[in-house]
């Protein structure tokens, strides 16, 4: 094992080991009954573990894990014209114009764009949540126009649903995320017309959410019902874990349904997680590994304990081995910021 491998192995062993070790734990408890339901990028690596710890008899699941690539752009972009929507997916900050707006939040290209709406109204500039009322005015009138354009996204993204086994009469999901506001889940629950439970690292708000006749439950395992700025850490530099706990295809933007009943998918821009996956496995390696290890001989972290680890590697510009840097960035074209990267906005 040359220098770089063993320090990528022992930054996952070190770093995202005890979060999941803590976190597993919680899903354990909170799945009777359950499908595991890991989504986005995130839930590459929540997948890649439970399925581990379930195959080595270290814990035991109700119905195996389900890995679901969905992310808010994609389910986004399905509910165009939805005036039921516009709520959820206009309600995230974002400053730029209609055209930037429809670009990196709904993941219509430029062409598309032009020709789904008048020049002059791509041109309007906005500022998101503020001017949400206003946005949704100046799209009313062409909801039809939108809603037709995202049908076959919206059908391939049913027909997925269905395939993966979360829509019907089966049982509830527990969705899993590292956190936050549980979009992805709101618009989920939409969509399956069914009950869902969320199991976040973090949840803004653990009151959950009705969304038409159905509820979506949500529970935070770090720390519940905290906004943003309040100053709890892993909130604050949550960048970190979502750029190393992402997968190796990056964001799906659409879905399409073949005639063969087979799906199509259609993936965003990629960072250097997913230029450089060959590194990032190997963070996952010894992440599970420790895990593993955990599990086999009952080692378990409090919540303070797994705070004290996030801050020790969050806060000091030297905890972060030179070998894993390159691998902090994300694409956040959802919120108009395009690609970041987590240690040079924490200058670590």
């Amino acid at each position: 094992m040359n220098i770089s491998h063993k320090s990528l192995y022992e930054f996952g062993m070190s770093f995202l080991a005890p979060i999941l070790n803590h976190y597993t734990r919680q899903i354990v408890k909170n799945s009777k009954n359950k499908i595991p339901v890991c989504l986005a990028r995130e839930g590459w690596v929540l997948h890649l573990l439970l399925t581990r710890l379930q195959d080595k008899n270290l814990i035991k699941l109700d119905f195996p894990p389900i890995y679901l690539r969905v992310s808010r752009t994609l389910l986004f972009r399905s509910q165009l014209g939805n005036a039921d929507a516009w709520d959820i997916t206009l309600k995230n900050r974002f400053k730029g114009s209609v055209l930037q707006l429809l670009m990196k939040r709904f993941g219509i290209q430029f062409h598309e764009a032009y020709a789904l709406l008048p020049s002059t109204l791509l041109d309007f500039e906005l500022s998101l949540p503020e001017d949400l009322e206003k946005v949704k005015q100046w799209l009313a009138p062409h909801e039809e126009r939108l809603a037709e354009f995202a049908h076959p996204t919206k059908m391939g993204l049913l027909a997925y649903l269905d395939q993966a086994g979360v829509s019907g009469s089966g049982p509830e999901s527990l969705m899993l995320d590292i956190g936050y506001a549980g979009t992805i889940q709101k618009m989920l629950t939409g969509l399956i017309n069914k009950n869902t439970n969320g199991l976040y690292f973090i949840a803004n708000d653990a009151s959950g959410a009705k969304v038409g006749k159905n509820l979506a439950r949500m529970k935070g395992v770090f720390r519940e019902d905290i906004n943003w700025q309040a100053g709890y850490l892993m909130l604050e530099r949550s960048l970190l874990l979502e750029c190393i706990m992402t997968a190796p295809h990056g964001q799906v933007v659409d879905i399409r349904l073949q005639s063969n009943g087979q799906l199509d998918f259609f993936y965003g821009r990629l960072a250097a997680p997913q230029r450089h996956f060959q590194d990032l496995d190997v963070v996952f390696q010894g992440a599970v590994d420790g895990v593993e290890a955990g599990f086999k001989s009952g080692i378990e972290y409090s919540i303070e304990e797994i705070e004290e680890i996030f801050s020790a590697f969050a806060c000091s510009p030297s905890a972060i081995p030179k070998a894993v840097q390159h691998l902090f960035s994300i694409d956040d074209e959802f919120s108009g910021n395009g690609i970041l990267n987590a240690t040079a906005v924490f200058g670590l």
